[in-house]
């Protein structure tokens, strides 16, 4: 493996914040990092990276153990969620800054792949969150990093910049081959880039998974909703979770359902229904009148075993 992180544990003033973190990763794959706000993310990131000092376990990184390394001498790069660029130095010495012998065809090719061309003598004042988010991730990658790690790195872009960063991202880490681990709070997102998601919960690794297995074999109710709206209801005596599109509109069936609501929501239509006096959700491609009867049936592999 690339990556392997053994045992690492992080506490502050007898308060843990990790607890024995253990996984690995190989080269080139994205991990995501999702869980709620305190669980410590941003913190394993810290330690990986050296910024903060782990209280005990390993790194070692392309064969080489890095936890007593300076953060400087660990070839890790690192971008924020609000990257950080030298006000007094335009974009291309902010790129190039404390870089010795930088290649020039690689660095020519991201910066066209990367569309930052025009912002090379513009000064960070001068730049959009999302121009300034493209530089960053330039600076990060001309230093050739053996690990990435981003901390929220789309938060704050509106949508149209963030389509385009991740776009650019997505296939800079792929055709470089570069190892990369993402804290992301957007789930969606996750799903769509990564290799493997991982889910921190109080401060240790609860899941660690491929995103298909985790959305349609989750562990718990709890990281079932994390991925996705989940419904519910009691037929023969047992409660059913299932996600809503699995719960098909049929000709006939013994589930016979009321609708009480068609909402659009692009693309499709959530529909909440009454069923033996539980009100469920499903997705159907056209709207409902209300009050109408209708027949629903689902394959029973698309139960949730949680």
């Amino acid at each position: 493996m690339f990556l392997e992180v053994k045992n690492i544990s992080k506490s502050y003033n007898s308060h843990s914040i990790l607890e024995g973190i253990t996984f690995s990763q190989e080269k080139g794959e994205i991990i995501s990092i999702i869980g709620s706000s305190g669980e410590g993310k941003t913190t394993l990131l810290n330690c990986l990276s050296g910024l903060i000092d782990i209280n005990s376990g390993s790194i070692k990184l392309n064969s080489q153990q890095i936890e007593h390394v300076n953060a400087s001498k660990r070839n890790i790069s690192y971008v924020f969620q609000e990257s950080p660029l030298f006000p007094h130095l335009n974009v291309l010495e902010n790129i190039l800054f404390n870089l010795n012998h930088p290649d020039d065809k690689e660095l020519e090719d991201l910066i066209s792949k990367t569309s930052i061309n025009a912002l090379l003598k513009k000064y960070p004042y001068e730049l959009s969150g999302g121009e300034n988010q493209r530089v960053a991730v330039v600076r990060s990658l001309i230093r050739k990093p053996d690990l990435l790690l981003m901390d929220e790195p789309f938060s704050n872009l509106d949508s149209f910049n963030k389509k385009k960063l991740k776009e650019i991202l997505f296939k800079l880490i792929k055709s470089n081959n570069i190892t990369t681990i993402i804290v992301n709070h957007d789930v969606e997102e996750s799903i769509e880039i990564s290799d493997r998601i991982m889910i921190i919960d109080a401060g240790k690794i609860s899941t660690l998974e491929k995103p298909e297995v985790i959305y349609k074999y989750p562990k718990s109710l709890k990281i079932a909703n994390l991925f996705g709206e989940v419904t519910f209801f009691k037929l023969d005596d047992k409660i059913i979770y299932i996600r809503p599109e699995n719960l098909k509109i049929v000709s006939q069936s013994k589930n016979k359902f009321s609708v009480i609501s068609s909402r659009y929501i692009g693309g499709r239509y959530r529909i909440e229904a009454n069923f033996l006096d539980h009100i469920i959700v499903l997705y159907h491609n056209f709207h409902l009148k209300k009050g109408l009867t209708l027949f629903f049936d689902f394959n029973k592999e698309d139960i949730l075993k949680i």
